[in-house]
């Protein structure tokens, strides 16, 4: 019974050691980001974040509304926990401007922004959000996944970026086929495609780098539902 009790304690702790290990590798958060600052319950100010991270250094940009670029001179991985700040100065008074926000389990980055003084005082903070950007990862090829009761139907997603509008066409062994309704809202995509004399409606979102999660529903030809599943698609790396 001792012995029993030794093996199940040592799996417990073991299977504890690796998810605490799992849990603070860095999350890959490189990309553009859609930031959203709160300011109070009538006003928010919406950015453009990119981060990059070149060999074990993060760096981050940040383009406000105005179209005012801003590097962002302190950013700070920890496990899912994005830490950045800039230093400003206005009217000759120095102060600092950052944000703290963690990775939650749908993708979104969420936490607060600050605003401090020159000695450290915070004069302000509120809620601050942040997306990955579809529109600036969405064009290139994905491995798309669509899980139906009778298995897997693996094709691939080719998205083309055309001006200011993207184009896309399911790649099948049956053949090609265009996307249609294509529309992008914040990191969520969804879009139809003609199949067997209906149409599959999809609806997704960005969960991660190069990752979009949703969800698929085939109507035939009376727009009755005859069947849907998990969608999910992943994006090619470029060679």
């Amino acid at each position: 019974m001792n012995q029993i009790f030794r093996y199940t304690l040592c799996c417990m702790l073991m299977i504890q050691w690796i998810q605490a290990a799992e849990s603070s590798q860095p999350a890959d958060l490189s990309g553009v980001w859609t930031s959203t600052a709160t300011i109070d319950e009538f006003d928010s100010r919406t950015a453009q974040l990119t981060l990059t991270k070149k060999e074990d250094k993060w760096a981050a940009s940040m383009i406000n509304e105005n179209g005012e670029k801003t590097e962002l001179t302190r950013v700070v991985l920890t496990g899912k926990t994005l830490s950045i700040e800039f230093d400003m100065e206005r009217d000759g008074q120095k102060g600092v401007i950052g944000a703290k926000a963690e990775l939650d389990k749908e993708g979104t980055l969420k936490g607060t922004w600050y605003a401090k003084d020159g000695d450290g005082f915070e004069l302000m903070s509120n809620q601050w959000t942040a997306f990955r950007s579809l529109k600036a990862t969405l064009a290139g090829t994905w491995q798309v996944t669509a899980k139906t009761d009778n298995g897997d139907m693996d094709h691939e997603m080719v998205m083309t970026q055309k001006g200011s509008t993207i184009e896309g066409v399911a790649i099948s062994s049956e053949g090609e086929a265009p996307f249609t309704h294509l529309k992008i809202d914040k990191h969520h995509l969804s879009m139809h495609v003609a199949y067997a004399g209906g149409t599959v409606k999809i609806k997704s979102k960005l969960i991660a780098k190069n990752r979009l999660e949703g969800k698929w529903v085939y109507q035939d030809e009376f727009d009755q539902e005859v069947a849907n599943g998990a969608w999910i698609a992943s994006k090619s790396e470029k060679k």
